[in-house]
């Protein structure tokens, strides 16, 4: 579902209370102003969620002021990004927006809040792994394929010991990672940036649990419209990137979804059930009647290779210094053949699992205790 989103609202749309609204200059040209009003210490000493809101002035290439509100949707609501929204949740969560605003000094109507033009918006899901798979194994198994060459992104790291994978470009980025053990970790260090004090003290509420639970995080962020509504065309959906168009819980899991099924389709070498050479050679000779012997023992060489320890990645390390670019990118073509010739054989439970969690939306819940829901004013 939705998690963070930023709203840009012509600042004529809005009204303001002189008395709170307490705008700080950030930064000042001819041609540009920039001024921010970041929650006060009275506000956070309430234990609610605040957004961040930043006021522009453009002079150049034409004059308009414009209020950017930045704020975690679900965090509005439950404190944290754990627990996931649901579709019905839309009303609540532009009532409360609204409220926050007013207590920051910025009056808006709900009208305005609904339909406001958006510049940022992040999806992502949570998924509760079953029958012992943990995040950092999964992560591992991704670790093993090229997942640049899989994706439209062109940048790719494993960050914090293996518990996340960023894969980016200046558009838009998408990223794997440990939500778990993402709560526990400094604000330098941690994926979420912006944890509230209530969010920081779930890592322990899990860590007391019987059954430590392994929570894998999808996270898509767009910075780019143009990218975003290139993605949802090609899905299929032609919306207005207005915040009530984009709180939409299959939009968001078709989205993601998207992305997933890419490192899936393209790598089965690494996602299907563990089969012997000879089956695995059987099954090539069977789907393509007209390989020659020697492809087909070749292909068989690359796809153990591309399972071997860190996969496709070390096996470029080692053949580097002898493999003209142009030849890698013909091995990387041989091994999408291989995918496809054996791509008929079942694929590994938790791919099944994460397969599963993406055809239909069950939003993640945790219980709150009273004290929380008490600040909720719930």
């Amino acid at each position: 579902m939705i998690d963070t989103i930023i709203l840009l609202i012509p600042k004529e749309e809005l009204s303001y209370n002189p008395e709170l609204i307490k705008w700080e200059l950030h930064s000042k040209t001819k041609q540009y102003e920039k001024v921010v009003r970041n929650p006060s210490k009275e506000e956070k000493s309430t234990n609610k969620y605040f957004p961040k809101i930043t006021g522009y002035t453009r002079k150049y290439p034409s004059f308009s002021k414009k209020v950017r509100i930045e704020f975690s949707a679900p965090k509005l609501l439950y404190l944290n990004n754990l627990e996931e929204l649901e579709d019905k949740d839309f009303p609540l969560v532009i009532k409360t927006l609204q409220e926050r605003l007013q207590i920051m000094g910025i009056n808006a109507s709900l009208s305005i809040l609904e339909n406001a033009s958006i510049s940022s918006v992040h999806f992502s899901k949570n998924i509760l792994l079953k029958d012992n798979y943990t995040v950092n194994y999964i992560i591992s198994e991704i670790n093993k394929i090229n997942v640049c060459q899989s994706l439209d992104l062109s940048r790719a790291r494993f960050i914090n010991n293996g518990q996340s994978l960023y894969i980016h470009s200046d558009s838009h980025q998408f990223t794997i990672y440990d939500k778990i053990a993402d709560l526990n970790k400094n604000k330098k260090r941690a994926i979420d940036k912006d944890q509230t004090n209530y969010q920081k003290t779930l890592f322990k509420e899990f860590q007391q649990r019987k059954e430590f639970q392994e929570i894998i995080r999808f996270e898509l962020r767009f910075n780019n419209k143009k990218k975003l509504t290139k993605v949802l065309n090609d899905l299929g959906y032609k919306k207005e990137l207005t915040f009530k168009n984009m709180f939409d819980s299959k939009m968001s899991i078709d989205i993601i979804n998207s992305y997933w099924k890419q490192i899936v389709n393209n790598n089965y070498n690494i996602f299907s059930l563990e089969t012997t050479l000879n089956e695995t050679l059987q099954t090539i000779l069977f789907n393509n009647s007209n390989i020659k012997p020697k492809q087909a023992v070749y292909l068989i060489g690359l796809l153990a290779l591309s399972k071997d320890e860190n996969g496709m990645r070390e096996l470029r390390t080692i053949l580097s210094k002898k493999l003209s670019p142009r030849r890698w990118y013909q091995y990387n073509k041989d091994l999408q053949e291989v995918n496809k010739l054996i791509s008929k054989n079942n694929l590994k439970n938790w791919v099944i699992q994460i397969n599963k969690s993406f055809e239909k939306y069950e939003p993640y819940k945790i219980k709150h205790k009273n004290h929380i829901l008490d600040a909720l004013d719930m």
